[in-house]
């Protein structure tokens, strides 16, 4: 362990709130967890209240796939996962289980027009991303997959892929009352600055602190719908 992680350690161990996942932290850290465990990749706190939630017979869509796709699929759940990396779509479908009641989609970004380009990322309507591998592609075939399922249809949307305000825009209606939108990252406050209108509805309840793999603290939010 490095002097980074040990100073990592000292202030888990130091956070009277965060000191119980310093042990879970530490195992995390070991290569493949996310996917042999399998685990999401989000606080450890927001990890306990989803864990909470599963059943069998749930209705989940993700934008963003890996260790949660394996996850969910402890439980009997339809799932619906978009993935727009090939090389990881590639290795996460390899660990798929046999039967996996899952549709497994990979929809890559396209080329996008000029009026894309230097496009806002908190935009809902832009469907750019920040990362700069996307630059100059648009990502509205990917935010806009869930549009073939009624409103009110999942249980749970995770949003945790590219292009986050627009997956949130066409996201929000297909919650369900009583489900959950989980938006991870959220302390990146631009992923909720333009789509006021969209949570409209929601509660937000914030779960920041530690989390697998890596040696810092973040936010997953969650926006329970009413």
């Amino acid at each position: 362990m490095n002097r980074r992680d040990l100073r990592y350690l000292a202030g888990i161990l130091a956070n009277a709130g965060q000191r119980r996942h310093a042990l879970r932290w530490l195992g995390s850290r070991r290569e493949g967890f996310l996917l042999d465990t399998p685990s999401p990749w989000l606080t450890f706190d927001a990890i306990d209240q989803l864990r909470a939630r599963m059943k069998d017979g749930l209705r989940i869509f993700e934008y963003g796939s890996g260790g949660s796709t394996l996850f969910w699929l402890q439980w009997r759940v339809a799932l619906c996962s978009i993935e727009h990396d090939p090389e990881w779509y590639a290795l996460v479908k390899a660990r798929l289980p046999q039967g996996a009641s899952v549709d497994y989609r990979l929809v890559v970004p396209e080329p996008s027009d000029d009026r894309n380009f230097g496009a806002d990322p908190a935009d809902p309507h832009a469907y750019v991303s920040r990362d700069e591998r996307s630059r100059g592609r648009t990502f509205r075939r990917y935010a806009s997959q869930i549009d073939e399922f009624p409103d009110a249809h999942f249980d749970l949307v995770l949003v945790d892929g590219r292009a986050r305000p627009s997956c949130i825009r066409h996201a929000a209606p297909k919650v369900k009352r009583g489900g959950v939108l989980v938006l991870d990252n959220a302390d990146r406050d631009y992923y909720v600055r333009r789509v006021g209108e969209s949570l409209r509805g929601f509660r937000r309840e914030e779960h920041f602190g530690v989390g697998p793999r890596e040696p810092l603290t973040w936010g997953t939010d969650f926006y329970l719908r009413s």
